[in-house]
């Protein structure tokens, strides 16, 4: 009995031994992902702050009153038209301007002591005068009282044709570099350090801008961010006597880098709770599976007791078990698959896989079997692919992830697989709103510098007629940030389920009205003729007027976009039984075959739009296809690249 009892607990507690390091270790993947993803979103937070400086520099220097006064000399008027700045933008300490051979001319605030001395020698001008171009400098000392360490931004001052008249420098302070790490959210115990191009400190929870620069281009984070690498580690901290989860990443472009660090006991705090919880689950059932093997083996009844608690400990775990046989056939199914797929055990059982369970690449709705067909052939543990997506049972789709291993038999060959798989629409979800965020950033920042830009022109312009377009320009900037906006508002309600839907009677020739009147001026804009059927005044559908007119005018205003001049875009409208069936028809660049299967995603802009670029921010078809889906209708297009798109909308009527 002792033997017996043995060969029924080893697996249990081989099998726990497994998971536990399985869980441990993805636990471990995922608080070191988490951090590192922390540290590159540091990374792009420093960046953007830099960007947004040399963008500040370049808008000062290209005044007209500031190049015009340096070609002449006049470096006192120089000043005199930049005296405003550290008001208007407080973390710049101070306003220099240099003569192209680095001769200090005039300062803001001033500085008698320095002006009419070279200092061509120094990070900065070395830096511009490379090649003329913006540079961002290293740490340094002021040269004058107060000494304080700061940061410069070195700009070339040119002429309209290009000729370089000098230089100018803005210079923060390095506790405003400090300021920006604390946007950053690094949890509990956590900190930023920033170092510049030298390995020097800039940023610290404990540093002070008037204290020696600390030199750190020792510190192996640092030498590694220095050669632009990126990464997360677990460091141990001899002065503090802990260790610390360290990630870090460079600041493209500018040689800087930032590092997250998190003392470990808190990073892997979650990990550890985890672990605890499968000690003290696997040990219950181990304890339960040996006390009731050992009854039943005392009763005679081993083999059936063994099979009910192994079909106990399959149904309970939470991840999808399911095993094939060489014909891909389902032999076993549990529970949590029937959760997650929407098929029941008794439909799966005995049923080919590919029937029931269909794997599909995200980038390309393609089938994704292959780790299956590698653990089999390769006679080894496969993982899934990244961004694998499952469909379920009622055709809806979740992120998933894990893996596929084979089952060997007493002979040594594969009989089947077994496949592994849970629901990763959280982390699918992060990861996506992470590049959602990144994305609306870099698509808000062009109109605001071109508002800004042209606002700046605006103001020193003399010519009514320039004042005009200068302005008009910023108009459409603005315009431009404000439908980006209120697009990203409405995803966001999308995505959190926050979207009402009030279903009312409404007469379909007045939502067709309303959107022509609506886009009559984008169209007569990019000469292009909207041509709309006429439709019964007496049809009328039972829908929400407020969502299907959104979603109308975006796939209709996107036809217009992607028109060529001279155009007609053609919209019309019928009854088909039950639903009325609208269509709105292009002669445009149509959609690239390859690209229509991502055609209603966020942010999707087709690839041929040409050098004239048909405004938008890609958001515009995913807001229909989601408006129409909650109205009960269905929306899909046919394109042909070169000779246009008809998109085709089909409503319930009643």
């Amino acid at each position: 009995m002792p033997v017996t009892l043995s060969l029924i607990i080893l697996p249990l507690v081989f099998l726990a031994v497994y998971l536990g390091v399985r869980e441990y270790g993805h636990q471990t993947s995922t608080a070191l992902d988490r951090r590192e993803s922390i540290a590159t979103l540091g990374a792009s937070l420093i960046h953007e702050k830099l960007d947004g400086m040399i963008d500040i520099g370049l808008l000062l220097a290209s005044r007209p009153l500031v190049y015009q006064n340096a070609e002449k000399g006049k470096y006192d008027a120089v000043v005199k038209n930049l005296e405003e700045i550290p008001q208007v933008f407080p973390y710049i300490d101070s306003v220099v301007i240099f003569d192209k051979e680095g001769v200090l001319k005039a300062t803001i605030p001033p500085m008698p002591e320095v002006t009419g001395k070279s200092f061509a020698h120094r990070d900065y001008y070395q830096g511009v005068s490379k090649e003329w171009k913006p540079y961002v400098s290293e740490a340094f000392k002021r040269a004058v009282e107060p000494r304080y360490n700061v940061v410069s931004i070195a700009v070339p001052i040119k002429s309209p044709d290009q000729k370089v008249l000098g230089v100018l420098l803005l210079t923060i302070k390095i506790d405003a570099i400090a300021g920006w790490s604390k946007e950053l959210d690094v949890g509990n115990g956590g900190f930023v350090h920033v170092v510049d191009k030298k390995g020097q400190m800039v940023a610290d929870p404990h540093i002070k801008p008037e204290e020696d620069l600390v030199d750190h281009s020792l510190v192996t984070v640092t030498q590694k961010l220095l050669k632009g690498e990126r990464g997360v580690e677990v460091l141990f901290d001899s002065i503090e006597n802990e260790e610390y989860v360290t990630a870090y990443a460079p600041v493209k472009d500018y040689g800087f880098g930032v590092a997250i660090n998190q003392p470990a006991r808190i990073a892997f705090a979650e990990r550890k709770n985890q672990v605890i919880e499968y000690a003290f689950f696997w040990t219950l059932i181990i304890f339960a599976a040996g006390l009731s093997s050992y009854r039943m083996l005392k009763s005679g009844d081993m083999m059936r007791v063994q099979r009910d608690h192994e079909r106990t400990l399959i149904e309970s775990i939470g991840d999808g078990v399911v095993s094939i046989d060489r014909d891909w056939r389902i032999t076993l199914w549990n529970k949590a698959a029937s959760t997650i797929t929407g098929w029941s055990k008794e439909e799966a059982l005995g049923q080919p896989f590919r029937t029931i369970v269909k794997f599909i690449r995200e980038r390309d709705r393609k089938e994704n079997i292959a780790f299956i067909e590698d653990a089999i052939i390769m006679k080894a543990p496969s993982r899934m692919e990244n961004g694998t997506l499952l469909v379920k049972k009622d055709g809806s789709e979740i992120a998933v992830d894990d893996s596929a291993a084979p089952l060997v038999g007493m002979s040594g060959e594969v009989e089947g697989a077994i496949i592994v798989f849970h629901d990763a629409t959280k982390e699918h979800e992060s990861m996506h709103l992470k590049s959602d965020f990144m994305y609306a950033s870099h698509q808000l920042r062009t109109p605001v510098t071109e508002a800004l830009w042209n606002l700046e022109v605006a103001i020193d312009e003399q010519d009514p007629e320039k004042r005009k377009e200068d302005l008009r320009i910023v108009h459409h900037s603005l315009l431009s940030i404000k439908k980006l906006s209120e697009h990203l508002v409405s995803v966001s309600e999308i995505d959190q389920g926050n979207v009402s839907v009030k279903m009312l009677s409404v007469k379909f020739i007045d939502i067709l009205t309303e959107i022509q009147s609506k886009i009559e001026a984008t169209a007569k804009m990019r000469d292009v003729t909207l041509s709309i059927a006429p439709v019964s005044p007496l049809i009328a559908i039972n829908t929400d007027k407020k969502l299907l007119s959104r979603a109308l005018l975006e796939i209709i205003e996107n036809a217009v976009n992607y028109s060529r001049r001279g155009a007609t875009v053609d919209v019309a409208a019928s009854l088909q039984e039950k639903n009325i069936l609208i269509e709105v028809a292009d002669t445009g660049v149509g959609i690239p075959e390859e690209e229509q299967v991502t055609t209603f995603t966020k942010f999707f802009r087709g690839s041929n739009r040409g050098s004239e670029g048909a405004a938008g921010d890609g958001l515009g078809l995913y807001l229909a296809k989601e408006y129409i889906a909650l109205l009960g209708g269905k929306v899909w297009f046919e394109s042909e690249e070169g000779k246009g798109t008809t998109f085709f909308i089909s409503l319930p009527v009643a």
